[in-house]
């Protein structure tokens, strides 16, 4: 009993739960960012004119008097976007099973008790590990090549380098975690409307309804992209041509 009461006047870590914090602050970033992006992307389905014309935005072209935009800004956003990255992975790191017998816990509970939200976090941590890989490739990509940033320079990556199939597999993997992450986040610290069940069975539905509305529209993107590759390979006569004089002349070097 003694034992019992010197325990309980112990003063209790706060690190843990600072750790927790932060790894919620870095994740709803990320989410968002992500939010964002893929609505950026997805500009390529008004046109391949309409894609430049984000793509050039985001690089401010708008406030060159030349024109060429600032493609350093890219390489900026990269960068603390993979600061961020390499922050929340860290943390993330902590609640990964560290050995045989933890794996096994959790999968037992997984398969005897069909926890749903134990489901969740075994997805966010398969895609967690996919996108350790792919996501971080994919930044650094962005940071050290930013004039990379066209539409008309990636649909020949899309298609010429086969790299549709890395950004299909990058896309289900993050808007995945994301959605499940930003879910559990809302959850973790009590940002909830109304009735707990209730509001937890909207949240549930509305990371469902949003997962699935992103993949679709982040697919669709991504076919976008390789209809405008396999454009770009047409003869010169039947060829898309940009309305942008401006544009990269990559387009020019294709084979009549």
């Amino acid at each position: 009993m003694a034992y019992l009461t010197i325990e309980s006047r112990q003063k209790k870590s706060k690190v843990p739960a600072r750790l927790d914090l932060a790894q919620s602050i870095t994740g709803v970033i990320l989410g968002l960012f992500i939010m964002g992006h893929v609505m950026f992307v997805s500009a390529i389905l008004l046109g391949p004119d309409t894609a430049y014309w984000v793509d050039k935005a985001l690089e401010a072209q708008f406030l060159d008097p030349e024109g060429h935009g600032f493609p350093a800004l890219v390489s900026l956003v990269a960068f603390v976007i993979f600061s961020v990255f390499v922050v929340h992975a860290g943390l993330a790191l902590r609640k990964f099973p560290n050995s045989w017998r933890q794996y096994r816990i959790m999968q037992d509970q997984i398969e005897n008790l069909a926890h749903d939200e134990t489901k969740l976090w075994l997805m966010q941590a398969i895609t967690g590990f996919i996108l350790f890989f792919v996501g971080s490739a994919h930044v650094l990509s962005m940071m050290f090549n930013p004039e990379q940033i066209d539409p008309f320079l990636a649909a020949e990556r899309y298609l010429g380098q086969q790299m549709w199939i890395f950004y299909l597999i990058l896309l289900w993997a993050v808007v995945v975690h994301a959605f499940i992450g930003l879910y559990r986040v809302m959850l973790k610290w009590g940002i909830l409307l109304g009735n707990p069940r209730k509001a937890r069975k909207t949240l549930r539905v509305l990371q469902r309804v949003l997962t699935i509305l992103y993949l679709i529209v982040g697919t669709a993107s991504i076919v976008a992209y390789v209809k405008l590759g396999l454009d770009l390979n047409q003869p010169a006569s039947t060829r898309y041509t940009p309305a942008h004089t401006s544009i990269h002349q990559s387009t020019h070097h294709q084979q009549p």
